[in-house]
């Protein structure tokens, strides 16, 4: 048989590591949430900065055609970012 004091201290132990097992899942869905949103934002700027370098090794190359075709034409676009090694 145990004391009143003995069950108290078992049932704040349970407590305590119910309580820290929720705050770990907890921290880690936070930490999965954050790193999913820094992916996207650095897939977002690294798609941007590759799309600048094109406009702009196009613009160098006079070839303002392939630019507006580029905006608009996923497949081309690829293709031009293949061609000049993007």
């Amino acid at each position: 048989m145990i004391t009143f004091e003995q069950d108290a201290e078992m049932r704040c132990r349970w407590a305590a590591d119910r309580a820290r097992e929720e705050g770990i899942a907890t921290g880690i869905e936070q930490g999965i949430e954050q790193g999913i949103e820094q992916g996207i934002e650095q897939g977002i700027e690294q798609g941007e900065d590759r799309s600048s370098r094109l406009a702009a090794l196009l613009a160098e190359a006079g070839r303002t055609d392939d630019i507006v075709r580029a905006a608009s034409d996923r497949a081309f676009r690829e293709a031009l970012f293949a061609e000049l090694g993007i």
